[in-house]
């Protein structure tokens, strides 16, 4: 029997509406929903149903550094989410958006005493104040930080996906007709590549442990020079042939991160496919490739920029300097969210449980 469009449509609706029914059915006490603003067009599906992080995945996360906090985040992530993903294979846009929410949902709605993003405006506004010079000395000393609230619920938004998004990205120069396709860098691109790092210049990295170590003992000796000035008879006298190679060294490793991290992005180029190399492979066969160049990747970067997702970064928030509500940027980033965590705790303690004697 045919079916018109009309009555397509609504045997679409009820078999969406049996389908989330279904899946409510299904979710475990404790879980939220989180509908990210992706839309699963990137890396992460659309829906995922996430719990509040275990008391283990705070301490282990609060005992990371920041070359450790990737690799733990996703593990702890994963267990977390209740939907078969990965989040190695998100944006990390959204697993900033991921993050926002279950602090939203788990811990509080609002980020409190948040340091304020003074600009010219406030400076200008606090050097007419009576005592604006001082204060202006203690705002860039640190010896005043003003701060405020963030009303999450409230006041953050995130970026509307367009249905035709792709997160891949061609680039075609019409001079020479090269043609590069560039897929968007996943969260867990940053591992592979730091273990390709580490692989890559351990030969560097033995030879010059030594000398680096050195250098941080003087530069702390450094620090501490001016509250006492006998440090200097501790400093390390360092060979200045060797201090150079090291300096080299540290130039090389910059360049090849800045190379690698727009290199493993690749996954076609000349109409060849490279999506299936290592980053290893990658690098070898496109590091000296002088068609990708700095007016490629400033393109690239231009075309990015047009379709931003996640977190807009402007959000409305109280002046504390003029007493004005208004719209600076803040970063939401993981660091900051996972702090935040771990300062607040729930505020699910004081609402939900009754206190015993």
């Amino acid at each position: 029997m045919k079916t018109n469009t009309r009555e397509k449509v609504i045997l679409s609706s009820i078999g969406e509406a049996e389908k989330e029914v279904k899946t409510a059915m299904a979710v475990p006490a404790g879980y939220v929903e989180v509908r990210l603003s992706t839309k699963g067009r990137v890396g992460a599906p659309a829906v995922v149903h996430v719990r509040n992080f275990k008391i283990s995945d705070i301490i282990a996360l609060s005992m990371s550094d920041r070359l450790n906090t990737p690799v733990r985040l996703i593990n702890i992530l994963n267990e977390a989410i209740l939907e078969d993903t990965d989040v190695a294979h998100w944006h990390e846009k959204e697993i900033e958006e991921l993050m926002v929410y279950i602090f939203l949902n788990f811990y509080s709605g609002t980020l409190k005493d948040v340091q304020f993003p003074v600009n010219d405006d406030d400076r200008e506004y606090i050097s007419k104040l009576p005592d604006g010079k001082k204060r202006l000395e203690d705002l860039d000393k640190g010896l005043w930080v003003p701060r405020t609230d963030i009303n999450i619920a409230r006041d953050v938004d995130t970026y509307d996906i367009p249905d035709d998004y792709t997160p891949r990205i061609s680039i075609t120069n019409k001079r020479t007709g090269l043609k590069v396709v560039f897929d968007f860098i996943k969260y867990g691109d940053q591992l592979v590549i730091k273990n390709w790092l580490d692989s890559y210049f351990a030969a560097d990295e033995a030879r010059f442990s030594r000398i680096r170590k050195q250098i941080e003992i003087n530069n702390n000796l450094s620090s501490q020079f001016l509250n006492d000035p006998s440090n200097i008879d501790k400093y390390i006298e360092i060979d200045k042939d060797e201090e150079n190679a090291y300096m080299d060294y540290l130039v090389r490793r910059t360049q090849a991160i800045t190379d690698v991290a727009h290199i493993v992005s690749i996954v076609e180029i000349d109409g060849e496919d490279v999506s299936g190399l290592s980053v290893g492979e990658k690098y070898e066969k496109l590091c000296n490739d002088a068609r990708i160049d700095y007016n490629l990747i400033t393109h690239l970067s231009k075309r990015q920029a047009k379709v931003p997702i996640g977190i807009k970064p402007e959000v409305t928030m109280l002046n504390p300097i003029t007493n004005e509500v208004v719209k600076r940027p803040f970063s939401f980033r993981i660091p900051v969210i996972l702090q935040a965590m771990q300062l607040y705790g729930s505020d699910d303690n004081d609402d939900c449980f009754d206190d015993e004697d």
